[in-house]
């Protein structure tokens, strides 16, 4: 059930859309928005022809979990892991993951 205190109005001034932002971050669904965008990004960044070799994707803990088909692609982004890291938050526009691990 929704928590009335999450739905009312700091002030009279405050906008439908900082309403939903407040509701979103004080119930934790914020941070799943955002593991959800770092996902989406990771795709992006590798692009079509290397995000086929992709098994699985997921956050936990703050941390990026990637499970790769090819050996040599998850040894080539193993030098990368801390560019990659700033990348993925730069263009979520928040720290959302801290690691990234390659399986």
């Amino acid at each position: 059930m929704l928590k009335k205190e999450l739905l009312k109005r700091k002030s009279n001034e405050q906008s439908l859309g900082e309403v939903i932002q407040d509701y979103l971050r004080e119930s934790g669904w914020q941070q799943k928005l955002d593991e959800i965008k770092i996902i989406t990004e990771w795709d992006k960044m590798l692009g079509p022809t290397l995000a086929k070799y992709t098994e699985e994707v997921f956050v936990k803990n703050k941390q990026l979990h990637i499970r790769l088909k090819s050996a040599t692609l998850r040894q080539e982004l193993s030098y990368q892991k801390s560019e990659l890291v700033k990348q993925l938050n730069v263009s979520v526009g928040k720290e959302v993951i801290t690691d990234v691990i390659l399986k």
